[in-house]
C-alpha cells in the first residue's frame, strides 16, 4: 500500500512539472541562426514537362544534381551568394548545351529557399516558390 501511495505522489508531481506555463506577456522568440549555419535550396521539378529529358542542375558552374520530371533534391550550401542554373542534360537525344544563364542567389545563414525548375519546349529555367 505504500509503494501505492509513492507511485501515486510521483505521478501528481510529475503531472504538475509538465503543466508550468509561461509567464504571460513573454513572448517566445525563434532562435537566431548560427552566423556560419548551413543554408538550404530546395529544387523540384514537376511532372508536366513537355519532354522526359533530364535537367541539370549547376551551382557555382558545377553540375550537383541531375533531376527528371517529378524528381526534387535539397542542397546544404554554405551561406553568402551563388550562382545557381539549370540545362537540359546533354546526354540521350536532348543533347543540351549547358546552362545560357546562371542567377544570383543570396543567402542568409540558416535560410530555406524552394525552386521549382520549368522546363518548356525552348527553354529551361528556375522560378521561386513562395512558401
Amino acid at each position: 500500500m505504500r509503494y501505492l501511495a509513492l507511485i501515486a505522489l510521483g505521478i501528481c508531481c510529475w503531472g504538475a512539472q509538465a503543466d508550468e506555463a509561461m509567464p504571460s506577456g513573454i513572448v517566445p522568440m525563434p532562435a537566431d541562426p548560427v552566423a556560419d549555419a548551413p543554408a538550404r535550396l530546395i529544387f523540384s521539378r514537376d511532372n508536366n514537362a513537355p519532354n522526359a529529358c533530364d535537367v541539370e542542375l549547376y551551382v557555382n558552374q558545377q553540375v550537383v544534381a541531375k533531376l527528371g520530371p517529378g524528381d526534387h533534391t535539397s542542397l546544404d550550401l554554405p551561406s553568402g551568394e551563388l550562382s545557381v542554373a539549370v540545362a537540359m542534360s546533354p546526354d540521350g537525344y536532348c543533347g543540351g548545351r549547358g546552362p545560357d544563364v546562371a542567377q544570383s542567389v543570396i543567402l542568409r545563414p540558416g535560410e530555406t529557399r524552394n525552386f521549382a525548375i520549368m522546363v518548356e519546349p525552348e527553354q529551361v529555367f528556375l522560378a521561386p516558390v513562395d512558401d
